[in-house]
């Protein structure tokens, strides 16, 4: 029970130092709430492109970069 404790004070003071941190200590709840709903929006947003254009993109600079780095062959 004394872990749990230790784990839910843990929790309590990334959020205390989130909200001093951010300035979301002096906002009211209901703008909380907005804000947090905007970073976890952005957030969702950022991780779904990442995933979804990422390996495209990485396999395209792999292929320009060998073409680049690649001997060139002259009179052929």
């Amino acid at each position: 029970m004394a872990s749990f404790k230790k784990l839910q004070d843990a929790i309590a003071l990334k959020l205390y130092q989130y909200e001093l941190t951010i300035g979301l200590y002096m906002l009211e709840p209901w703008e909380k709430t907005l804000f947090n709903l905007f970073v976890l929006l952005m957030f969702f947003l950022a991780t779904y492109t990442a995933y979804a254009y990422l390996p495209d993109y990485t396999s395209y600079i792999i292929a320009k970069g060998q073409y680049y780095l690649s001997p060139i062959e002259l009179g052929s």
